[in-house]
């Protein structure tokens, strides 16, 4: 129930009307405030639902702009998310522990993942991109050449400049979507793991900001969110394709980072609205509109 302002009239000190009794002592009756106690705070949190969530860095700002929308509907809801993000493993882990409401992870469920949570669903596809703060190459990188930067074979731009490559941790899902790409890029994304000096980013957001401050940067992120960032890097092509929706949509550019959206096995019924309104056509627009190819299910 919403709160009620106390409505005063007259002075503020009244003698008691006749017959009606004397203030009484707190102390003779705290057990009486004691019972209401619960009652109190239920009335105080009844119309406020919050929503906790984790997962990898990439899907914390797209998640705070469908809760603002979601919130059209459920006024009353608000939303919680980790910081600093807990990555796709350390979401799960806390699914299946009941510690959050609900995971955006990086990447498809494995099977033995799925038996230790409830309801899940892919929710959207960015394409996958290598940005830079100030590199410039005509035309961007073939996969070949993105290959020998890991492995150290090629060390400069094309006006002779450095590149710095920025790495990410073996175990995150970024790197997973590289070695993925070919056998070719899984070897030398090991081998660049080996090389001495390296620099990596802590989460998706830490790699995105070393991205956009280090002089010649070069490093993996998606295209969702240096929009939903707001982030000024230069983004390259691959292979001579652009990365956008629309050449992710049609297949010519193929490399893409996926959302998966998980519910613990006992989801909350906040969790369950807003993962209801995920795959509206409300959660699609505002997917759309902020570089995410909605994946309805």
């Amino acid at each position: 129930m919403p709160w009620q302002h106390c409505q005063r009239s007259g002075s503020l000190l009244r003698a008691p009307a006749s017959g009606a009794l004397p203030p009484q002592p707190i102390g003779r009756h705290w057990w009486r405030l004691a019972a209401l106690l619960p009652l109190l705070l239920l009335a105080i949190t009844a119309d406020a639902e919050t929503l906790l969530v984790g997962g990898t860095g990439s899907s914390a700002p797209i998640v705070r702009l469908l809760f603002d929308e979601f919130r059209q509907q459920d006024p009353e809801a608000t939303l919680r998310q980790l910081a600093p993000p807990i990555g796709t493993g350390g979401a799960l882990k806390a699914l299946a522990g009941g510690r959050i409401d609900l995971g955006v992870i990086g990447r498809p469920l494995l099977p033995a993942e799925m038996q230790q949570v409830g309801e899940h669903f892919p929710l959207a596809d960015s394409p996958f991109v290598f940005a830079s703060r100030d590199g410039q190459q005509d035309g961007g990188f073939t996969l070949d050449q993105i290959a020998s930067i890991h492995d150290g074979r090629l060390r400069s731009w094309q006006d002779g400049s450095p590149i710095r490559l920025i790495l990410r941790a073996s175990f995150e899902s970024d790197t997973l979507t590289l070695k993925n790409i070919s056998p070719a890029m899984a070897e030398a994304v090991v081998a660049a793991t080996r090389r001495p000096g390296m620099v990596y980013g802590d989460n998706d957001f830490h790699a995105l900001q070393l991205i956009a401050t280090t002089p010649g940067s070069l490093g993996p992120t998606t295209l969702g969110m240096i929009v939903t960032t707001q982030t000024r890097v230069v983004v390259l092509a691959i292979d001579g394709v652009a990365p956008s929706l629309r050449t992710l949509q049609d297949g010519s550019y193929p490399w893409c980072k996926s959302l998966t959206v998980v519910l613990p096995q006992r989801a909350s019924p906040l969790a369950r609205r807003f993962a209801a309104f995920l795959r509206s056509a409300a959660a699609a627009r505002v997917l759309q509109e902020h570089a995410y190819l909605p994946r309805m299910s």
